[in-house]
């Protein structure tokens, strides 16, 4: 009886601990609650699409994940990386290279900008778990040209890789542009972010080009513990010579004519 007894405490004990420690690492990889004035699409407490999306249950993720029907996906095959992109674009000229998933290097008006940036192998908390790339960057890293702006669109793995995000930090500097309740996050990892944007809000990245936060339908979170703690945006590029629409994750929704509506017609648009 004592022996089952204590076979049975030191289960309970293993539990205990397993569920401290996964509790721990959700907590250790969420992103720091934003607190700010309530507005439209944040109640204070959390972030909201223009158009109620239920997604907040850890049931939605576990369903999803269980009936979802996924398409024939090939095998990894490495493949030679495409040509060093040139330092600079020319003049009003836009020059756009797809590097992979929502990495893509836009080059116009003197500026070199970087959308969601990956380059690691898998996309996770840790370099040895998370979905694997089926292919190698179509740009090698050491290729890129200088890089002036990194356009972060939201924290979820696949797209905020930390990784990549400080290798650019420390090798080319950039400004980093991101929604807000992602700084403090960012920079607590060392990477410093030039500015959080609200939805619609607007910053000037060098005389001619302009860069504002609009709209997106999609959620946010990396833990357990901070599911749209912080926003989720795509962003446009005003330049002399038209816009760039970066739609990154975004759903579709009506958000899209409002974004046409608002910042008018784009030269270029990035859609997911």
């Amino acid at each position: 009886m004592a022996f089952v007894l204590n076979l049975l405490l030191s289960v309970v004990l293993v539990a205990v601990i397993m569920v401290a420690l996964i509790a721990t690492l959700g907590w250790l990889a969420s992103t720091p609650p934003y607190s700010g004035p309530v507005t439209d699409h944040f109640d204070g407490k959390r972030f909201r699409n223009q158009r109620a999306t239920p997604h907040n249950d850890f049931r939605d993720a576990a369903k999803w994940a269980s009936h979802r029907q996924q398409g024939f996906w090939r095998p990894y095959r490495d493949e030679p990386a495409g040509p060093a992109p040139p330092q600079r674009g020319v003049g009003d000229q836009l020059r756009v290279t797809f590097i992979n998933h929502t990495t893509v290097l836009l080059q116009t008006h003197g500026v070199n900008i970087l959308t969601d940036p990956i380059w690691s192998n898998r996309c996770g908390p840790v370099s040895w778990f998370g979905p694997r790339r089926a292919r190698p960057p179509g740009i090698r890293f050491q290729d890129l040209p200088p890089i002036d702006v990194v356009l972060l669109s939201h924290n979820h793995y696949d797209h905020c890789d930390l990784p990549s995000l400080k290798r650019l930090a420390r090798s080319h500097h950039p400004k980093l542009i991101a929604p807000l309740g992602n700084k403090r996050f960012l920079e607590r990892r060392n990477i410093p972010v030039f500015e959080e944007l609200d939805w619609w809000s607007t910053t000037s990245i060098s005389p001619d080009v302009t860069v504002t936060a609009v709209p997106a339908r999609h959620f946010s979170g990396r833990g357990l513990f901070d599911r749209d703690r912080s926003l989720w945006s795509g962003f446009v590029i005003q330049t002399p010579s038209g816009s760039i629409c970066f739609a990154a994750d975004s759903g579709f929704g009506e958000h899209f004519a409002e974004i046409r509506t608002r910042m008018g017609e784009s030269r270029l648009a990035l859609l997911p």
